[in-house]
């Protein structure tokens, strides 16, 4: 075991003397470190900012100043409900009518199925021109 974590160490070594020249010589590898550096400052900004933003700032004392009001209560105003979508193609009788159901357990009776349209997916185009 011993054996094993040195070899490892020795190779992180000659991997770690390697990075300079590498850094200097080959345009891939620069980009790429620079690419990795960046990354790793975002997310370290990204996790400062959530964790931030999780408890208030030191020295303020509007700890619960922004925590939501229980809904439900008593004399509360409650949000109507949204209006249900339109599609512009549709009588407004059509649009009220309940879409069929269709499920694993229910029966396909009673409804109108339709092949779905035929699509070019996954096959060559013929002719230069897109179908």
């Amino acid at each position: 075991m011993m054996a094993l974590l040195s070899s490892g160490r020795a190779t992180l070594l000659r991997w770690s003397k390697l990075v300079p020249g590498l850094f200097r010589q080959d345009p891939l590898f620069r980009y790429a470190t620079i690419a990795v550096v960046l990354a790793l400052i975002l997310m370290a900004v990204s996790m400062g900012r959530d964790v931030s933003a999780r408890r208030p700032l030191p020295g303020t004392s509007d700890a619960g100043a922004n925590a939501p009001e229980p809904l439900g209560e008593a004399g509360s105003l409650e949000a109507p409900d949204p209006p249900a979508p339109a599609s512009p193609g549709l009588s407004p009788a059509q649009q009220n009518e309940p879409d069929p159901a269709i499920a694993p357990s229910r029966s396909l009776q009673g409804l109108d199925l339709a092949p779905a349209p035929r699509d070019n997916f996954g096959t060559v185009p013929q002719g230069g021109k897109p179908q």
